[in-house]
């Protein structure tokens, strides 16, 4: 990781004689060590630099990838109480990334080729760490599935003790690693499903194309069965966005349609369905529709919705449009009460918006990132507060989410 330095820079008096020698023009006639003004001249300050010792990922910093190919990929790392960056890791395009538990560790799913765009594949589960954030190793991965960017292809147990990557060579698999042993241990098949959700302390769900999730747990031995739900959402008609959000500590799943109805669920052996609701009757509105031609507030974005469980806070990106238009950006940030089903606040946001995070800590920061900016606004107010220029993003996280 580079971390970004503080450097003091100060103009010399040095620096302008020299341009006057180099001109052909005449120097100050200046005594034995006296200034102009009769007294010493300063002592010259050289500038220095130094490198701030990493002591983990803070509760106001957003990490993001950038999806930009000028200037190779990466993962950044901005400080939210000054909207500067503070560090940078390197990584594959389309790679995608997590934080262990307490912050030391950043773990980076990614591909290389041997000739660059081609040659032998290698997928690899790449590990940073220490004071630096170097490379501690790589653990060789059976496969991954390589797309634009989606939060659930890569996931953590909520220890942090395992790791799951979601693969579609040959077939849909997630692969399960021993983090702390730094190895695979196996690669559970879901046919037809996709992404992975964990929950409990080994097991995981996805999302599958009938409608119906499939859940992966595990037994004394540490086999995996995977056995399907019922269908809960209609996927011709109105279905799931990748990136609902979840909460691996309590289980809540938060299943969000394109037309923006909610699905609770409890994520488990056995997952209990909650009724849904829908987020536009919560603000007062009919609830939206596929019907050809209705025009109505909708979630959209490339990663539009951010929860907090802690104050059962769920923040979407909004916009005016017809059906299917899922991937239009954002306008207004909507502060919804997941226990309630209540609309609490609209927030417009400077410049229409494709992702929204949000902190976990007392006093929560808002980022809602465009393709070239960042906004940093208050998480409890919607204030903006600070804004910086950035490449375009891919994933976004903050600690603990």
């Amino acid at each position: 990781m580079k971390r970004i330095a503080h450097e003091a820079r100060r103009a010399t008096a040095a620096a302008a004689l020299s341009m006057l020698v180099a001109a052909g023009l005449a120097a100050p006639a200046w005594g034995a060590g006296q200034g102009a003004s009769g007294r010493a001249p300063p002592v010259l300050q050289s500038e220095t630099a130094g490198v701030t010792p990493f002591t983990g990922l803070t509760a106001h910093e957003l990490t993001y990838s950038k999806m930009d190919s000028v200037g190779g990929s990466g993962i950044r790392i901005i400080d939210g109480d000054t909207a500067k960056l503070v560090g940078t890791v390197y990584s594959s395009q389309y790679a995608n990334f997590n934080w262990a538990p307490d912050g030391r560790t950043l773990y980076v799913s990614e591909t290389y080729w041997a000739l660059g765009n081609r040659g032998k594949r290698e997928d690899v589960l790449s590990i940073y760490g220490g004071a630096d954030l170097h490379n501690e190793g790589e653990i060789t991965l059976p496969g991954r599935l390589i797309s634009d960017p989606r939060t659930h292809t890569f996931a953590l147990s909520t220890d942090g003790a395992y790791g799951y990557v979601y693969s579609f060579q040959p077939a849909p698999s997630v692969s399960v690693i021993d983090l702390h042993a730094r190895k695979v241990l196996t690669s559970v098949e879901v046919p037809g499903c996709g992404l992975v959700f964990p929950f409990g302390k080994r097991a995981f769900a996805s999302l599958c194309a009938d409608g119906s999730l499939a859940v992966a747990d595990v037994n004394a031995r540490g086999q995996y069965a995977v056995h399907r739900t019922k269908r809960f959402f209609d996927v011709m008609n109105d279905p799931v966005m990748d990136e609902s959000v979840a909460d691996e500590h309590d289980g809540l799943a938060l299943f969000i349609t394109y037309n923006g109805w909610v699905h609770p669920v409890h994520l488990a052996d056995t997952p209990r369905f909650g009724k849904p609701w829908s987020i536009e009757q919560a603000a007062g509105l009919s609830p939206a529709t596929s019907r050809v031609g209705q025009v109505t507030w909708r979630p959209g974005g490339q990663m539009p919705f951010a929860y907090r469980p802690s104050s059962h806070r769920l923040f979407v990106l909004m916009h005016e449009g017809p059906p299917w238009s899922y991937e239009t950006a954002g306008t207004e940030i909507w502060v919804l009460d997941v226990r309630s089903h209540r609309l609490l606040d609209r927030w417009a946001v400077p410049e229409s918006a494709y992702l929204v995070a949000v902190t976990q800590d007392a006093h929560p920061l808002l980022f809602a990132l465009s393709q070239r900016w960042l906004w940093v606004m208050s998480g409890e107010s919607g204030s903006v507060r600070r804004a910086t220029q950035i490449e375009t993003p891919g994933l976004v996280r903050v600690r603990g989410e």
